[in-house]
């Protein structure tokens, strides 16, 4: 299994604790710390978002396009699941190549909020339904959000997930996070950059 690029130093403890198991959202979480620095530089780059820079991608499985203000991260590898990133402030969108799976988008959601971010985070709260994502190519999605706090830091994050199984079976997951009290601020770009994401694309 490879192990993910040396974190940032604002990454939470999600990305360096040592578990074997369910490391692919440490793998893109970052500190709950809302600084005046961080939400401003939010605020300023929400009303320039628009398409900026190279297509970001997982070759032949997914590629998305980076707005204004959102810097490339980068990519690695999680219990055998490829990722790629960007980041703008604390706030992150990864996307993960989550292989052959069998299920359609919603049984994906299912899966990633039951079995996995249950077990990272305390005080969970996540929405009641599933919202359909109509991307602007390909399948349509299920995404859910939520709020919770790290077990090991105490810190509260909050985010959105959103599955999708094109065509090929090849399941990918965006995961959205953000410092709790803070997604609000980036969610806009989250979203535009999730449902314009090319499937089957990338060099």
């Amino acid at each position: 299994m490879s192990r993910v690029a040396p974190p940032r130093p604002d990454a939470s403890a999600w990305l360096r604790r040592g578990r074997p198991e369910h490391r692919w959202i440490p793998a893109i979480a970052v500190l709950a710390v809302a600084s005046v620095t961080t939400l401003g530089g939010f605020l300023a780059a929400g009303v320039l978002s628009e398409p900026a820079g190279p297509p970001v991608s997982i070759p032949g499985v997914v590629a998305i396009q980076p707005l204004s203000g959102w810097q490339r991260a980068a990519p690695g590898s999680v219990d055998g699941r490829p990722f790629v990133r960007v980041t703008r402030g604390s706030g992150t969108l990864a996307v993960f190549a989550w292989g052959p799976f069998a299920g359609d988008a919603e049984a994906l959601a299912v899966e990633v909020r039951d079995d996995l971010l249950r077990e990272l985070l305390g005080q969970l709260s996540v929405s009641e339904t599933l919202t359909a994502v109509p991307f602007d190519q390909g399948p349509v999605g299920r995404r859910f959000t939520f709020v919770g706090i790290d077990r090991d830091t105490g810190t509260a994050v909050e985010g959105e997930i959103t599955a999708a199984v094109p065509a090929d079976g090849q399941g990918v997951v965006f995961v959205g996070i953000a410092p709790e009290g803070l997604l609000a601020f980036i969610a806009g770009d989250l979203r535009t950059m999730v449902t314009g994401a090319d499937f089957g694309a990338g060099p």
